[in-house]
This record gives C-alpha cells, structure tokens and sequence, in this order.
C-alpha cells in the first residue's frame, strides 16, 4: 500500500461577523489551518472588537481584512477569484440580512457579493432572534440562491429559554468544510445516490441488541460529499450519532430487516447504490418480550440469517444503475472481495482491513482496494472524506461511459 497522503488543499474565505461567538471562529481557522486549507479571514468592524484581527492574523498566516479600508481588503476581488469556499462563521442576523439584499458594507458582505462559488453559512444569534420570521426568510432566500446551512444549534436567551440559535460545533464545522472542498466543483450530471450507512441492531430482548462497531462516517462521507457536488442523495442509515449531511434525505432503520425494506423501496429510483452500511449477518432466531434475567448456567441464544440486501437488489438491476459494495475484512482482504464481487454481481467492491485501527470502524481516515471485474485500484491512505470524493467520481465515470 502507498505511505499517507496529504490532506487535500483548498483555499477557504473565512467570513467573521459580530457574534460572540468569534472566539469558535478563531478555533476554526486553527484547524482548518493545521489541515491543510489555506485560510483568509474577512471580519466586520464589531467582529474585530470583540476578536482582535492580529489573532486571525497569526492563526491563518495571512493579513485579515478588517475594514473596506485595510490595504487587505484591497484585494478582495483577485480573493474571490481564486477562493474554493466561502464559509461565514458565525453569522449574524444583520449579516444573512445583508446578504440577501445584496448589500456591502464591510469585508464580509463585500466578499460575498463577489465570490462565485459555493457558500457555507453557519448562524449564531439569540434564538428569538433566529427564528424570527425576518430572519427565517433571509434564510430562504440564500438557500434558494444555493447557500448552504450548518443548522444553529441549541442555546439560551439571557432569560434562560432554550431555543436554536448557538453555533455548530467547530467539529462539525470542520467536517464540513472538508466535505465541500472534497466535493469540488458542482457535477456535471446530477445523479440519483442511495447510500447506506451505519450499523445495524439486532433485538435480543427489549433492552439488549447484536451490533457491531461501525460508525457511519465512511457512508455519511459519501453521501455528504456526493450531495455537496450537486447529486440528490438518500442515506439509508443504522443507529448513528452523526448529524446529517447538508442537503441529504435521510431514512434512519433499525434492524438488518429495515434496511432491506428501506433499499428495496428506494433502489429502482436511483442511478447507483452504495452500500457502506455493515448490516448483521445474524439476528435472534426470535427476540424475548421481557428483558432476560441473569441465572444459573449459560445462555443459549439461536441465531438465523439475516437476508443479504445486496444479493437481492444487484441482479434485479437496470443496465443503466451501478451497485458499489464494501468488504470490511481483518484477514484474507483481497480474496474475501473478490469473492463477493464476484458472487454478488456487483460493479465495485470497496476492501478495507478493519482489523487495524488507524483505518478501522470509527477512524477518520481509510486505506482501501477497489476492485472491479476489470481490476483493481489501491488507494493510499487518506481521509474518509477525500476517499468518499474518488468513489463518487468512480460512479460518475462510470455512468457516463457507455456500457
């Protein structure tokens, strides 16, 4: 396998507006920073006195347009030309104002006016103020002008009164950002994805389950990514604490026997499926009604076949949709592929050695084969966001190649 690759590069106009929440800001730039993205701060004029510019200034590496005024701010317009993503964090109320009505009064605003490509909003503003029905409709507007949303999430007025309004996790914040740099550009031709992700429980008793130990982020990457670049996405997902990605439509299920329901009721909408989920092979024969009590001796539970969700779609398949698989093995990789690409008449088979953590369920990066009835394509190592773009341009590929 080839040594680890490097992150993926892009350049990120980083919009700061006057939320006390700029401090996140200042930790986004960090990350982002030490990720590998090239990073160039715009503030408003009440953001720079609640966060000096000097601190964006040494986190991004870069001078920080404070001001219409500043002589970086100068350059705006070569800015725009040469940013992949503008990302406003946090965003006021007056700022989603502005930028629905086209105004430009500050770095922020002016920026926004200028950049061409894709807009990442993330909101943060006292949730009175946010669900206001001004500001919900600035809102619809962006989105119907394709802004993209980091939904606000839970906070508090100064009364004590929850409601939404607080500001992504900068976690959640990051991801994104590598989610839409990795989509790049929008896609040529919009595809139909079914994506499925995720674990699946199995029903011991009322309180007990089988399941494994995937976490979804290869799946939710690939639906993300896929949705970024414009394709419509349906993500089929087991049990998972993952937020959905932005633009997504998500069916949660439960059980091996729900997933199966779900993709066969979805599949002959769609251009392609990819199956990421690691569905159980085996359920109880019959789940107890009563939550089963300790006692003498061991415990024998009878286990049955769960049906395999790729075996009864692949074959029924259209000549024009594609079926994606995964293999998550710890011994026998290739072979173990071959073997269920081969048997279950699929067009890729993407292998993954689970037995190493680094790679395995629940890591941020994945080191992968695909093979295909043609061959086969060792990926290095990367993120699972990055890897999620080369599948998804795969399938893309292989679409608009006649057959």
């Amino acid at each position: 396998m080839a040594e680890h690759e490097e992150p993926r590069r892009g350049r990120v106009a980083l919009g700061v507006t006057g939320s006390v929440a700029g401090c996140k800001a200042a930790e986004l730039t960090s990350r982002l920073v030490r990720s590998g993205v090239d990073v160039r701060v715009l503030m408003t004029g009440r953001a720079a006195r609640l966060v000096a510019p000097a601190t964006f200034a040494t986190l991004s590496r870069h001078p920080v347009a404070a001001s219409l005024r500043d002589e970086a701010g100068l350059g705006l317009e070569a800015l725009a030309s040469t940013t992949d993503l503008f990302v406003v964090a946090p965003a006021t109320a007056d700022c989603l104002a502005k930028m629905a009505r086209g105004l430009a009064d500050d770095p922020v605003t002016a920026f926004a006016r200028l950049h061409r490509g894709p807009v990442l909003v993330a909101p943060s503003m006292d949730p009175h103020v946010w669900l206001h029905a001004a500001t919900q409709a600035n809102r619809q507007r962006l989105v119907e002008r394709g802004v993209r949303f980091v939904e606000a999430g839970p906070g508090r007025v100064p009364g004590g009164e929850a409601g939404p309004g607080d500001l992504a996790a900068v976690e959640q914040l990051v991801e994104q950002v590598h989610v839409q740099l990795a989509a790049g550009g929008e896609a040529g031709r919009r595809l139909r994805l079914l994506v499925t992700a995720g674990p699946t429980r199995e029903a011991i008793d009322p309180v007990r389950f089988l399941s494994n130990r995937s976490s979804g982020k290869m799946g939710y990457a690939v639906a993300g990514v896929a949705a970024a670049a414009g394709h419509a996405v349906t993500l089929v997902s087991g049990p998972s604490a993952l937020p959905t990605p932005l633009l997504c439509r998500r069916i949660d299920v439960t059980s091996a026997a729900e997933m199966a329901q779900a993709v066969k009721a979805e599949f002959p909408a769609c251009d392609a499926l990819v199956m990421a989920a690691a569905v159980a092979d085996y359920r109880p024969r019959a789940a107890a009604g009563h939550k089963l009590h300790k006692a003498d001796g061991p415990l024998t539970i009878e286990l049955e076949r769960t049906e395999d969700i790729l075996e009864s779609v692949a074959p029924a398949r259209r000549p024009d949709q594609r079926v994606m698989g995964f293999a998550a093995e710890t011994d026998r990789l290739l072979a173990n592929a071959r073997t269920k690409l081969l048997r279950k008449r699929l067009d890729w088979v993407v292998a993954n050695d689970v037995s190493r953590a680094d790679i395995g369920f629940g890591a941020d990066e994945n080191q992968v084969v695909v093979l295909s009835p043609d061959g086969e394509e060792r990926l290095p190592r990367m993120s699972k966001v990055d890897l999620a773009a080369r599948l998804v341009a795969i399938i893309a590929q292989s679409l608009d190649a006649p057959r």
